[in-house]
């Protein structure tokens, strides 16, 4: 459910909760892997676009859920860890300013900033940061 939220370009649980009709309690138990009734996954399923069903399949073991569109997410495998898109995009420049000077030490700063303005357009492409505003 957070990968599906963070997707969406939902940060607050509040705003999920709120769009999925349920308590930010509720919603916040999903989240943590406890389990709710199945008229709450309902509720998130259709809060989030998922094809009815799709709670149920990833508690009995499906590692992929499959969108009302056709579109399949967290394809490959399940989600274990969670990174937050935010956190990432502050700590890339220093991470990758860091890299490129042990190991390309003739970058000039300007380059290392356009490496890592790339690296988070793809990122953004890929799925795995949502654009942010």
């Amino acid at each position: 459910m957070t990968q599906r939220r963070i997707a969406l370009g939902i940060r607050d649980k509040r705003i999920a909760a709120s769009r999925c009709g349920l308590s930010v309690t509720t919603y916040s138990k999903v989240e943590a892997g406890k389990t709710v009734t199945g008229t709450s996954y309902g509720k998130i399923e259709k809060g989030f676009g998922m094809r009815a069903g799709s709670c149920a399949a990833v508690l009995s073991g499906a590692d992929s859920i499959t969108l009302e569109d056709g579109t399949e997410i967290i394809e490959g495998g399940q989600m274990r860890d969670y990174v937050d898109p935010g956190r990432l995009a502050e700590a890339t420049p220093g991470a990758l300013a860091k890299s490129a000077g042990l190991y390309a030490p003739e970058l000039t700063l300007g380059q290392v900033e356009a490496i890592h303005e790339e690296f988070m357009k793809e990122l953004r492409r890929l799925g795995v940061v949502p654009e942010m505003d």
